[in-house]
């Protein structure tokens, strides 16, 4: 029994991080509170896309009375969604083909082919992932109007690229650096040249760090609206979040049900390829961090 007693009595003293209670509930109600931040914008949008306008400004809290499925066919005609998401479509795989398959070749040269030149190189572009988008917005767009290409969507994807490579070069270049010299040895002693040995082994090697760089680019240039505010003045140029926004800022809350359809028309391709590719996206972080 003494002994018994003598390790309930130090129960508490086992536990030198035992945090007190108060304490535990202040945590408990910021974790609530962040996850509401989360989950309210999900589900404010369903609220809101049934009613109609009369509903929605007598009873704008609560759950529709009939689900009204025509907000989403008069969103789709008076916002002119389709013409929206051509246009974000064609940035989006833009901004894939360009920083892609750039981060990817910059990656393996940096890893592979070890100088002072691409150590200093590197380090440029390292320094370059960490300047804001916002502190070079007005030269960026003076640069672009000096290549003519303010106004149109290859002026919007290419600033993305040039945003994006330096990060994904980074990523690219962790990847490579950790696979084994002897496969590309191999190659080159069955005649293989640089480009087909990258291509052929050393890239398909990396599909997990592609996936992951496929997946991530299209949903940043689809979710963008800065740069899209910035850089097109054109209606029939505007990408979907510029049209939301633009609907919104001309009507106000008072076609709130049609704006909820917008929204959740232009949510809808990010949130469907996030659920078919999660799966990838979580392997090619785990894979990432076992490389690296």
């Amino acid at each position: 029994m003494k002994t018994k007693t003598a390790k309930l009595s130090l129960g508490a003293e086992s536990f030198p991080h035992y945090r007190p209670k108060l304490k535990e509930i202040l945590v408990t109600f910021i974790l609530v509170l962040l996850a509401l931040t989360v989950i309210l914008p999900l589900i404010l949008p369903w609220m809101f896309v049934f009613k109609t306008r009369l509903e929605f400004a007598y009873n704008p809290w609560g759950w529709p009375t009939e689900l009204r499925w025509l907000n989403f066919v008069e969103a789709w005609k008076v916002i002119r969604i389709g013409q929206g998401l051509l246009n974000t479509l064609y940035v989006c795989l833009g901004a894939i083909v360009c920083t892609v398959p750039s981060a990817a070749m910059a990656g393996y040269v940096f890893a592979r082919y070890r100088s002072k030149v691409t150590e200093v190189l590197f380090y440029f572009i390292l320094a370059g992932y960490f300047v804001p988008v916002q502190m070079v917005l007005i030269p960026l767009y003076q640069l672009c109007g000096l290549m003519g290409i303010t106004d149109t969507l290859p002026g919007l994807f290419l600033p993305m690229t040039a945003f994006g490579i330096p990060f994904w070069t980074i990523i690219y270049r962790s990847f490579f650096v950790k696979l084994p010299n002897e496969l590309a040895e191999a190659a080159r002693i069955d005649g293989a040249g640089h480009t087909s040995i990258f291509v052929r082994i050393m890239l398909p090697l990396a599909k997990p760090a592609t996936v992951l760089a496929t997946l991530l680019v299209f949903m940043g240039a689809w979710s963008d609206y800065l740069l899209s505010l910035i850089m097109i003045n054109s209606a029939d140029r505007y990408t979907m979040q510029l049209r939301v926004s633009q609907f919104l800022n001309a009507y106000g809350a008072d076609h709130m049900p049609r704006y909820a359809a917008a929204a959740i028309i232009a949510a809808a391709p990010t949130v469907i390829l996030y659920m078919i590719g999660h799966r990838w996206i979580i392997q090619s972080t785990l894979a990432g961090a076992i490389k690296g």
